[in-house]
């Protein structure tokens, strides 16, 4: 599976039909989660699950590319409502 790294405005090109992932860091220590907003193009991108791998490695957001298209992936890191961090990917699907 592919793991896409840059942040908005660089764009990443995933193929159509490709799985994907986006791993950010997440120490629950301090209470803070990472979240996908629901404001993405869902007839492009399917989130799959999201699989939390401890304090080391972080969170992977797991994602599918369904069909040809762009759109921007949003995620906030909050706790409770107190947001600390957003971190922008914008992802570009390629129609092979």
């Amino acid at each position: 599976m592919t793991e896409i790294k840059k942040e908005a405005p660089e764009i990443n090109q995933v193929p159509k039909n490709s799985k994907f992932r986006i791993i950010l860091p997440e120490n629950h220590t301090n209470g803070y989660l990472w979240q996908l907003n629901n404001d993405y193009d869902q007839k492009v991108i399917e989130q799959l699950n999201e699989v939390w791998h401890g304090n080391e490695k972080g969170i992977y957001f797991n994602l599918k590319a369904l069909s040809a298209g762009q759109t921007t992936l949003t995620f906030v890191s909050r706790k409770y409502t107190d947001t600390a961090e957003i971190k922008f990917f914008i992802v570009k699907i390629a129609d092979n």
